[in-house]
């Protein structure tokens, strides 16, 4: 599918469109409606933030899935990570269809982009419809069914984190149990192809770097690779860039240390080596949207209505 022939939609596109909006904050949407947002019927949209479709009614929905056709039957749903395009969305009842939207930023918090999660996410571009019939999956149902009744009862003080943390636990909950459906000859440590063993490496190195090195020529260099071939076997392998696994693996280390501990910008940036606290606070707006500051009164706040 040709790049005009599709346009991006990400999580802040969604509150656009307030009267299909069941619930909506900072990084989680519920909706239960899709046409009116994605507009033109023939015109595919790629997601910038993570999507999954339920669907309670006894109408199949159809749809086009990175190019292939799927119809998303009673109790199923469609697990859509980021960058999936979807086209020629249908259905005769959308009032039986609910859709959950998830941004990055909220993903990068509750997931760690190891091989295992690479493993699903490639897995979910090629097998994105998936039963969460009460027999089929129980805990994902239970989980699913509490959910829904967070978001339609009385507001609380707590409503907010409530909601947050059981959606977190759903969507672990989900990718553990799609961890189990990889093939053993698609996973990252077992094709056999040379591609693979080099992102399998890249990732072990990522996750176990403190957040200090961002560069792709600094891992190319410690794994033995041009940076120009390590970019393409990541790219080819992952889909993203290596810069957009160091960027994400960066951002979860500096947001942890916000979290825990209680150092000075000044110190923060000397800490994960940027070369003052504007640059630091930069790099970190640029991926969340919000100043490192920013980031830890929210914390503060909502650590605050918890305890």
């Amino acid at each position: 599918m040709h790049t005009e022939d599709t346009k991006s939609i990400c999580f802040e596109d969604f509150k656009k469109h307030p009267l299909f909006i069941l619930y909506m904050d900072n990084d989680i949407a519920f909706l239960n409606n899709l046409t009116q947002i994605t507009g033109n019927s023939k015109k595919a949209i790629r997601l910038d933030c993570c999507m999954i479709i339920f669907n309670e009614g006894n109408e199949s929905v159809h749809c086009k899935i990175n190019g292939e056709e799927y119809s998303i039957k009673k109790d199923c749903c469609a697990i859509l990570p980021t960058g999936t395009t979807i086209a020629s969305y249908r259905t005769r009842n959308n009032n039986a269809v609910k859709f959950t939207v998830v941004s990055k930023r909220f993903l990068s918090e509750i997931i760690c982009m190891n091989k295992e999660t690479l493993n699903v996410i490639h897995y979910l571009y090629d097998n994105p419809v998936h039963s969460i019939a009460q027999k089929a999956s129980r805990k994902l149902y239970l989980y699913k069914e509490l959910l829904m009744t967070l978001i339609n009862e009385e507001p609380h003080a707590y409503s907010k984190q409530t909601r947050r943390f059981h959606f977190a636990g759903l969507f672990c909950e989900m990718l553990a149990q799609l961890s189990h459906l990889v093939p053993e000859d698609k996973r990252i440590e077992n094709r056999n192809n040379r591609s693979t063993t080099i992102v399998h490496d890249f990732i072990n190195a990522v996750n176990a770097d403190d957040g200090s090195h961002r560069s792709v020529s600094y891992f190319a260099d410690k794994l033995c690779y041009s940076a120009k071939h390590l970019s393409y076997s990541v790219k080819q392998v992952t889909g993203k860039t290596p810069s957009q696994i160091i960027n994400a693996h960066a951002v979860s280390r500096i947001k942890y240390n916000l979290k825990n501990t209680n150092m000075s910008m000044k110190r923060m940036a000397d800490y994960f080596n940027f070369p003052n606290p504007s640059f630091f606070g930069k790099f970190f707006k640029t991926h969340t949207g919000i100043s490192p500051m920013q980031f830890r009164e929210l914390e503060e706040k909502e650590q605050g209505g918890i305890l």
